[in-house]
C-alpha cells in the first residue's frame, strides 16, 4: 500500500482483501525474518497477549477505584505444548512486565462484548504477527470497554459516543502506570480511535468535559506514540490545536489513519448529533482545521474500494498493505528504532 503525508492528498488502494491474505501468509516479513517465527494456533511463544477490562468501572476514572475494579487477563500458556487459555492476573504483573518489549493496545469499536473483544484481539494479532522479528518478542493489550449493544440503533451509537470520554481517560491511566521507556503503540477501530485520542489528549495535560482528566502522574514524562486508526468515529476537526482532542498530537510521533468514505458508519456519522450539518468524521474526511505541525505527522490512506460499503474491522484488517503498513506504525517501528 503505498502511502502519502496528509499534507499533500489521500492515496488510492484498489486490491482485494482475498489476495491480501495470501501475500501476507507466504512473503517474508517486512519487519524481520518472519520463516523462523513458530506459531501455535496462530499465537508465537515469546508473546505476551493481555486484556485490560474496564466494563466493570462505568464512567468511573478515580485512581483509587480503577486500581481495584479494572481486572486483568494473560493468555498464558498452560503446558509445554504450547496451547493457551486466559487467566487471572493483576496490575502489578502488567507493569512489571519487560519495559524494552514493544506494547501494542488495541481498542475495539462498538457493539462488542467481553467475548468478541477477545476474539477481535486474537484475530488482529494474528494478522501483526504475520509481520514480527522472531528474535524480538511483542506484548499485546486489548482495551476492552463498556461498547456491548443497548437497545435502538441511534440509541446506542449515542451512548456509546457518550462512554468514550470516559474510557478515553481510563487508557489514559493504565498508559500513565507503565514504565515510561516502554515503546507503546495504539491500534484503534471506530469508536475505538475516538478512545485512543482521546487518552492521548489527556496524556498531553488536557481534560474531557472537565471531569476526565489525570491528578497526579505516575510517568509524566513520556517519550511520543505511534497510533494506527481505522475508520475514526470522532469528529473531524477534534485534532487541531484549542480542539476536544486537541493535545492529542503532542504525544504522537506518527498517525496513520485508514479512511473509507463509503462506509456507512463514516457517512451517516453526523447523525450523532441532532440537527442539520453535523460534523464529519475523522475516518471519512481525514483531520481539518489541523496545522502543518499536526498534519505533518499524520499519513492518510483511502482503502474506499478496498473495503466498500462496510464498517468491518476485519474487511480493513485484510484490505491489500494494510497488515503490513499496521505493522509499520505499531511494534515495528519500535524495532526500527533499535
Amino acid at each position: 500500500m503505498t502511502t502519502i503525508p496528509f499534507n499533500f492528498c489521500r492515496c488510492l488502494v484498489g486490491r482485494l482483501s482475498a489476495i491480501a491474505l495470501l501475500i501476507a501468509l507466504a512473503a517474508p516479513s517486512l519487519a524481520g525474518d518472519s520463516a523462523a517465527n513458530l506459531f501455535c494456533d496462530g499465537i508465537r511463544v515469546q508473546d505476551e497477549i493481555v486484556v485490560v477490562n474496564v466494563r466493570n468501572v462505568c464512567g468511573c476514572c478515580d485512581p483509587a477505584t480503577l486500581r481495584e475494579k479494572v481486572t486483568f487477563e494473560t493468555y498464558a500458556l498452560t503446558g509445554d505444548s504450547g496451547e493457551r487459555e486466559w487467566q487471572p492476573s493483576s496490575l502489578e504483573n502488567f507493569v512489571a512486565f519487560n519495559p524494552d518489549v514493544p506494547t501494542v493496545i488495541f481498542v475495539h469499536g462498538n457493539q462488542i462484548t467481553s467475548c468478541d473483544a477477545k476474539c477481535d484481539g486474537l484475530a488482529v494479532y494474528r494478522r501483526l504477527a504475520l509481520h514480527a522479528d522472531a528474535n524480538r518478542p511483542l506484548r499485546f493489550v486489548v482495551f476492552s470497554w463498556p461498547s456491548a449493544k443497548v437497545g435502538g440503533l441511534l440509541n446506542d451509537v449515542r451512548v456509546k459516543a457518550a462512554r468514550t470520554g470516559p474510557a478515553g481517560c481510563q487508557l489514559a491511566w493504565l498508559v500513565d502506570q507503565m514504565p515510561a521507556e516502554t515503546p507503546i503503540s495504539y491500534l484503534g477501530f471506530s469508536f475505538g480511535a475516538r478512545i485512543i485520542t482521546g487518552g492521548l489528549h489527556i496524556l498531553g495535560g488536557g481534560s474531557l468535559g472537565g471531569a476526565c482528566h489525570l491528578g497526579e502522574r505516575a510517568h509524566p514524562n513520556r517519550q511520543p506514540m505511534n497510533a494506527f486508526l481505522i475508520a475514526s468515529a470522532l469528529h473531524a476537526h477534534w485534532l487541531a490545536e484549542g480542539c476536544y482532542h486537541g493535545l492529542a498530537m503532542t504525544q504522537v510521533s506518527r498517525m496513520c489513519l485508514i479512511n473509507n468514505c463509503a462506509d456507512p458508519a463514516m457517512k451517516y456519522y453526523h447523525l450523532l448529533e441532532p440537527g442539520l450539518g453535523g460534523p464529519q468524521a475523522l475516518g471519512y474526511c481525514g483531520p481539518t482545521c489541523i496545522g502543518s505541525d499536526y498534519a505533518s505527522k499524520i499519513v492518510l490512506c483511502d482503502v474506499s474500494r478496498c473495503v466498500g460499503g462496510q464498517h468491518d474491522l476485519m474487511r480493513y484488517v485484510c484490505c491489500s498493505g494494510s497488515t503490513g503498513l499496521m505493522w509499520q506504525y505499531t511494534a515495528g517501528a519500535a524495532e526500527q528504532a533499535k
